[in-house]
């Protein structure tokens, strides 16, 4: 592909979200290129391939809204692993042909607004080397882009391996017998430790805050089961966009405190049984909301726990007698065998809060009162989420003002899916929409179809673009930061909040009402005639 092609879309980003905006506005008749920094199609599930990866959405609804993928693929797991994810995508392309639309192993580094030819301008490197022009900018970068390691003192002095679990070297490693430290305990610290702890010669688990780990219950599917099941994946899919969090269960509609111990036990144990985020999306809804209830959640949880965990010791630092954030506000990690390995002898876990780290040695970390000599160190230390893809990109909109100034103070958007100055910008599964508390593919296809029917909008009335004013951007953040003011996500640094990044502001950066009320606010703005947005004229034709 040369230099200056001029494109009706161009989409950043290669995961579930680009691929159902793909297949949306191929029916438009748009030219359409996407670009990907990964080597093929799939995202995240490119780039995440340590030990023990996978999905913690389950089959059926983790998977794309599109009966020609669905109707001949089966998974062989409730919820699939990175390698049989990447097998899926190869199906996807095969199916779709997405590919032929894109350039992979390219990073796009700017994308400036033109105001007078009324188009984005878009600068890559890599394979796909070059500038393009588009009219339409889809960022489809995901909540998890940028990785994040702690500026700990004499990193680079380390001998031995580090990296972060997002940058695994695709050989792999070897771990056997050797000396392995995992810092952090999210959602890819619970995976890699659980993983790994079968086969390391010792382990050490660093952890800053507890990760209140529900379980998996994961399962083997057989293809027999799932082609009887796809008669009804309309319906089922369907019924996944009514749900709080775009899955095949919803929340409980009663509160905790007020129902009997006898009662609350019962849904408890329901829940913990039903696996995945049941005990989570699917508890008594003032389990977020009222601390109280919360507080009898933790203690259910962590008397769960309790049963599992044999080291008084290792026990109070896993999950502490005084709960020490309330639960369910920081993500939790669905996990299978996790209590299980830090039971081992062969593993440890040190308490950062009580042991901080102090430097790292040619040969090791150093902690405020103890010494360990490490092969391998994994940086399980997440990510700068949903607002740090954006980051990445030098993206400047009308009159030159750049994405990272507007969002200096707070992040800002309409609708979890614009942004005032930058015309025809459209992103998913990034701030402001249900992402972080959602089924990916659930709440990526309720917005790739309004996307899709906002752009045909443009073109059936001949329109140049559409952007939101800032009125209607403030309006949008102020709703989604006073719905969460509601709960107690406020009361946790977590990165829900941005609180895992310094410097960062502490903010609602996800839609916390739930996919149905989220739903209905971007279908009314639709109905009104796209409220809150201005549309601007085309950009003359110039006649030779």
């Amino acid at each position: 592909m040369s230099s200056n092609t001029l494109h009706d879309v161009i989409i950043i980003g290669a995961g579930f979200g680009a691929i159902k905006l793909i297949h949306d506005l191929r029916k438009l008749g748009l030219s359409i290129h996407g670009f990907d920094k990964g080597s093929t199609l799939g995202g995240v599930w490119q780039h995440n391939r340590y030990p023990g990866a996978r999905v913690d959405s389950e089959v059926p609804v983790y998977q794309l809204f599109i009966s020609e993928v669905y109707e001949d693929w089966n998974f062989s797991e409730a919820f699939p692993g990175w390698e049989e994810l990447q097998a899926y995508f190869a199906h996807v392309d095969k199916k779709l042909n997405i590919s032929k639309d894109y350039t992979y192993s390219s990073t796009v580094t700017t994308t400036h607004w033109n105001e007078e030819a009324k188009h984005w301008t878009v600068t890559v490197t890599g394979k796909g080397a070059g500038v393009y022009t588009s009219r339409y900018l889809l960022v489809c970068t995901g909540f998890a882009a940028k990785t994040v390691i702690p500026s700990f003192k004499n990193r680079d002095k380390f001998k031995g391996l580090a990296f972060h679990t997002a940058e695994w070297p695709h050989e792999g490693i070897d771990v056997k017998g050797k000396k392995v430290a995992v810092i952090g305990t999210g959602a890819s610290g619970v995976q890699v430790i659980q993983e790994i702890g079968r086969e390391v010669g010792s382990l050490t688990v660093f952890q800053r805050s507890i990760n209140t780990a529900l379980p998996m219950v994961q399962r083997k599917l057989s293809a027999k089961e799932q082609d009887a099941l796809k008669p009804e994946y309309p319906k089922i899919l369907e019924a996944a966009k009514l749900t709080i969090a775009g899955n095949t269960f919803n929340a409980t509609f009663l509160n905790a405190v007020d129902a009997t111990p006898e009662e609350r036990k019962a849904v408890y144990d329901e829940k913990w049984a039903g696996g995945g985020f049941r005990f989570w999306g699917g508890n008594f809804q003032d389990t977020v909301a009222n601390p109280e209830a919360n507080a009898l959640a933790y203690e259910y949880w962590r008397g769960r726990v309790s049963e599992r965990v044999k080291d008084p010791r290792k026990l109070e630092i896993l999950a502490p007698t005084k709960q020490p954030y309330h639960i369910l506000t920081k993500r939790p990690s669905l996990e299978q065998y996790y209590y299980e390995i830090l039971n081992q002898d062969n593993v440890d876990i040190v308490d950062i809060k009580q042991d901080p780290i102090v430097k790292f040695t040619e040969t090791g970390i150093k902690t405020a009162s103890q010494e360990f000599d490490f092969d391998i160190v994994v940086f399980a230390t997440g990510f700068d989420a949903v607002t740090g893809g954006f980051n990445l990109i030098d993206i400047r909109g009308q009159g030159g003002v750049k994405l990272t100034d507007k969002w200096a103070d707070g992040t800002y958007s309409y609708l979890g899916m614009t942004i005032s100055e930058m015309p025809n910008l459209f992103f998913l599964y990034g701030p402001h929409g249900p992402t972080a508390f959602s089924n990916g593919p659930t709440s990526t296809a309720i917005q790739s179809e309004w996307i899709s029917r906002a752009v045909s909008f443009v073109e059936k009335n001949n329109k140049g673009y559409m952007v939101p004013t800032k009125e209607a951007e403030r309006t949008w953040y102020n709703h989604v930061n006073d719905t969460c003011k509601g709960t107690l996500f406020y009361s946790s640094k977590s990165w829900y909040m941005g609180a895992n990044i310094p410097g960062k502001k502490i903010e609602s950066l996800n839609y916390v009402a739930g996919i149905p009320a989220y739903t209905k606010d971007i279908e009314d703005a639709e109905r009104e005639g796209y409220r809150g947005f201005i549309f601007g004229n085309a950009a003359p034709v110039v006649k030779i």
